[in-house]
């Protein structure tokens, strides 16, 4: 319950595109005894079992001990493993202390799964009717000898049983609600035999994914392309990617098949509209920079915002956003400027009353912003109302921001 386990949703989603149905997720202390059991548990009960943590030097890594005992077997040290690590440790100055041999341990008869990103190798066991693997619960360490050990192995098992792997295509979709993209998409796999609709909201984003079986690989490729066809018809311009697309990336290939420059004028985001921006490579090709004013002072200083802006509006509003946003434009020289102004309030139980409180001082509502986006032809604002803690009105209004400079790069 301390950590997120974001191994097994990792591990759900590539084995869900691999043709594999998930059953169960499990997560247990490590207490050799419930580790015993819902080992032994689910090892009798499924065909695959993917373990993840418990290799590490610690005394509460003991991961290697409990499948020991269950096989009836002993720790035997895996060489090769131990002769990277002596090389790592050498060329950093590392003492090697007595503990850093636990993480080179497999138990005898184990096959080892070397570990191209780390130092603890997992493996491999036959454990009830389950083939089991053992990995780190690193995350970089897991996906790389999941990638590399167990992959080839669940390929194999598939066409050893004579089954058509999965096929699926996911489009990523921003400002349409959940129930609004079902509703659009209702029937669209009317007389598809053999596929399924799924869809998952994160954050900001739904996302929809359809997945398609028993068919061959070029079938299916030809099928999903038609139905890509009819997602993005029915979504419209909400669709703004699919697959491996983020909306940074999509939003840098847009500025950059335009010619056109971007940059932010920023207040109560703080800078997180350019760190969006700049999460994908290749950002400095279209992303001149943010202008983060989050004082009024910082505002007139380095925007150029008239002063009784402020006295007869307010800095949540539009007219100093549209300064804002033509200021961003003039100073960076840009293509597109978009400006970000708001309340985000705040969430911690020590947080003024009027920041938790439904409106701020000023009279506006908790989560409202206000945008302007300038170019060379006009400049023009808006106001939205987001609901939510303070970061999730951050983020809201940055993904927001986004998506306006999206809209002016339209035809």
């Amino acid at each position: 319950g301390e950590i997120v386990n974001g191994n097994a949703a990792a591990l759900s989603a590539r084995l869900f595109d691999l043709g594999y149905d998930v059953r169960e997720h499990a997560v247990v202390p490590d207490e050799p005894g419930e580790m015993r059991g819902v080992l032994r548990r689910l090892g009798a009960s499924t065909d695959v079992l993917l373990v993840t943590g418990g290799l590490g030097p610690t005394e509460d890594d003991r991961t290697v001990d409990v499948v020991c005992d269950l096989l009836g077997t002993a720790p035997v040290t895996h060489e090769p493993s131990l002769e990277a690590m002596k090389a790592r440790f050498a060329q950093h100055g590392f003492a090697l202390t007595p503990n850093n041999m636990r993480q080179v341990r497999v138990p005898s008869g184990a096959t080892a799964l070397s570990n191209a990103a780390g130092l603890a190798p997992g493996f491999s066991v036959e454990l009830g009717r389950a083939r089991a693997f053992f990995m780190p619960g690193v995350p970089r360490e897991m996906g790389r000898i999941f990638d590399d050990h167990v992959v080839p192995w669940l390929r194999s098992l598939l066409v050893e049983a004579g089954a058509a792997g999965a096929a699926s295509r996911t489009w990523h979709v921003y400002g349409m609600g959940e129930s609004h993209v079902d509703h659009k998409l209702a029937g669209i796999l009317d007389g598809v035999s053999d596929a399924t609709l799924h869809f998952r909201t994160a954050q900001t984003e739904n996302h929809v994914k359809i997945v398609l079986r028993g068919r061959s690989p070029e079938d299916a490729e030809a099928l999903l392309d038609r139905l890509d066809a009819e997602v993005r018809h029915r979504l419209g311009s909400a669709v703004y990617g699919k697959g491996d697309e983020t909306f940074p990336l999509v939003l840098q290939r847009a500025l950059r098949a335009r010619g056109a420059t971007l940059a932010f004028a920023e207040s109560c985001t703080g800078g997180l509209a350019g760190e969006l921006v700049t999460s994908e490579p290749g950002a400095s090709d279209v992303f001149v920079g943010s202008v983060v004013t989050y004082a009024n002072d910082a505002k007139v200083a380095l925007l150029g915002v008239d002063p009784a802006v402020f006295a007869e509006h307010g800095a949540v509003s539009e007219p100093c956003a549209r300064q804002m946003a033509e200021g961003a434009r003039r100073a960076l020289r840009v293509t597109v400027a978009v400006a970000i102004t708001g309340i985000a309030g705040d969430d911690r139980p020590d947080a003024p009353v009027a920041f938790v409180a439904t409106t701020s001082p000023a009279g506006k509502a908790t989560g409202t912003v206000c945008f302007a986006v300038a170019t060379a032809t006009a400049t023009r604002s808006e106001t939205k109302v987001f609901s939510g803690g303070r970061e999730r009105v951050r983020r809201a209004a940055a993904y927001y921001a986004m998506n306006l400079a999206r809209g002016s790069l339209e035809p």
